[in-house]
């Protein structure tokens, strides 16, 4: 999973039926893995009344839900009660949905879920990327293209996903893979978010509130990769209903990251970017839950297996081996690859059974980190984009040393894709929202127009373009589902030249500027839909 797109607002969602048993499709037959995923509401139907539930379509359905009608005017008098009952009977359904996936995968991992990706992802983090432009602009003196830098940087962690994942795999805490490295990012995100956001705006050093927000991604990125490994592999196991629960965790992604636009605006505006960062710390302070109830249900691993961390010399280190190469038989200390040091546990094994991948972690981390230093430390942008290309070549020279042929072939492939793509978002904020003082004639939409008004907009499109998608390209190859979305989507951007050369007002001169700002904001966003065409391809793709 790859980082985030590059402006802050809600990203639609959509049901997705993946391939899950590890098995590669024959030629010609991978179409399945396009297939909508099927309602949840069906779902639950399914599951909670089986084949007896086919009565509710033949003609003895009127018994099966108990209702009889002797003539046409007591039909008319239960009219109400028939509609009340299927009100009710689809909030049930719902609800017999929601028993099936704790069934299936576990209460406490629904919960983690809603903790994590809802509340944490969802919620959290949309109301922390909608306000850091704000909060630059609040600091002042900060250029556009400064903006769009320390932005990268601030997003730094979800590009050494890699490394992370790594950490989280060989080393343990208490046995404990994930629960741990969950609870200590959260403590770390209360901790930035409340110095970051009761600290007076100018009282911070500008590197700190960089660092402190670093950090708040660090635990967003962190605790979305480990539970994703975990209900991942709880699709593993039991299949059957996986697209239910992926359904699961990207529709309450969705509710949450609307309601999360859909206040954001009002906050900013009222209390000031920075207090959204204190406000956020809120729902992300739950991230502690899973770790301490081990909600993740993860087993520890048993402490017989692993070595103290010895000196060369010692007598039980490599393996219970004297210096001459026999073994001490004296010695029971076992052969695993396992050392352990207080509380802390690193397993090397897996690192040796996949050194090229580890390989190319370690480089594209060391990448992602000389590509955040430079954008902190220099202010020349010319050579920030020299580094940044060299650092391109390096990337796609890396994964086809180092990975299979289709790994680097892909991945080449959307590294050069999000090349081709420029991003403006700095310079388009400043061209929004500055105020009629700075920028006569401009735009000039609120905080609360231009993060609310417009992200619900953005989310409007995005899911009419998964609709799209599901309706109309399902069944498509993905060579013709990227072509036809690189050219509406250019197409469409290229409207938004007008709203940049403010030709938009020749033709809204009649209308007042709120019905002027609403247009634009439907025109500077259409491109959204196709955008989610593109995003839900990947989804699958993944």
């Amino acid at each position: 999973k790859g980082a985030p797109n590059d402006d802050t607002r809600p990203r639609g969602t959509g049901t997705m039926s993946l391939r899950l048993d590890g098995g590669e499709s024959e030629a010609g037959d991978d179409q399945h893995l396009l297939q909508p995923a099927p309602s949840f509401y069906s779902a639950a139907f399914r599951k909670s009344s089986g084949e007896e539930d086919q009565s509710l379509l033949n003609s003895d359905s009127k018994k099966s839900m108990g209702i009889e009608f002797g003539s046409a005017s007591d039909a008319a008098g239960r009219g109400h009660e028939l509609e009340t009952s299927s009100c009710s009977g689809k909030f049930g359904r719902g609800i017999k949905w929601i028993q099936m996936l704790q069934e299936d995968y576990g209460g406490k991992l629904l919960v983690a879920l809603v903790i994590v990706q809802h509340l944490t992802k969802g919620f959290a983090m949309s109301w922390v990327g909608n306000a850091l432009n704000y909060y630059f602009r609040d600091i002042g003196g900060i250029t556009s293209s400064t903006i769009q830098t320390y932005t990268a940087v601030i997003m730094t962690p979800w590009c050494i996903k890699g490394v992370l994942g790594l950490l989280s795999d060989t080393v343990t805490i208490n046995g404990y893979h994930k629960g741990p490295w969950i609870t200590m990012s959260t403590i770390g995100y209360v901790g930035a978010g409340l110095y970051v956001g009761m600290a007076r705006i100018h009282a911070i050093s500008l590197f700190s509130a960089i660092l402190c927000l670093l950090m708040m991604q660090l635990h967003i990125a962190w605790s979305d990769l480990l539970t994703e490994a975990k209900y991942s592999e709880r699709i593993r196991n039991r299949p059957e209903h996986g697209s239910d629960l992926i359904s699961f965790v990207w529709g309450g992604l969705s509710v949450a990251q609307l309601l999360a636009v859909g206040t954001v605006g009002f906050l900013i505006e009222s209390f000031g970017a920075k207090h959204v960062f204190t406000l956020s710390v809120i729902p992300c302070a739950l991230g502690i839950v899973p770790g301490c109830l081990n909600l993740l249900e993860e087993q520890p691993h048993p402490e017989h297996i692993y070595r103290e961390l010895r000196p060369p010399h010692h007598p039980q280190a490599n393996g219970g081996r004297r210096e001459g190469g026999s073994r001490d038989r004296s010695s029971s200390a076992p052969t695993s690859l396992s050392y352990r040091f207080s509380i802390f546990t690193f397993n090397a094994e897996k690192i040796n059974r996949h050194y090229n991948y580890f390989l190319l972690v370690v480089i594209l981390t060391g990448l992602s980190l000389v590509l955040a230093m430079v954008g902190v430390l220099s202010s020349n942008a010319a050579f920030n984009c020299g580094v940044a290309v060299a650092a391109g070549i390096a990337t796609i020279a890396a994964f086809f040393i180092l990975a299979d042929d289709l790994v680097a072939k892909t991945n080449s492939f959307f590294l050069l894709c999000a090349c081709c793509y420029l991003s403006i978002e700095g310079a388009t904020f400043y061209f929004f929202t500055d105020a009629p003082s700075e920028y006569p004639g401009g735009p000039n939409f609120s905080p609360t127009f231009y993060t609310t008004v417009i992200g619900l907009v953005a989310s409007g499109t995005s899911i009419l373009g998964i609709y799209i998608y599901n309706t109309c390209l399902s069944h498509s190859k993905y060579r013709k589902i990227f072509m036809i979305n690189g050219l509406v989507w250019t197409f469409v951007n290229l409207i938004s030249c007008a709203v940049f050369l403010r030709w938009n007002l020749l033709v809204m001169l009649e209308s007042s500027p709120d019905v002027i700002g609403l247009k634009t904001a439907i025109i500077t966003t259409a491109a959204a839909a196709a955008a989610a065409v593109a995003s839900t391809a990947k989804k699958h793709r993944r």
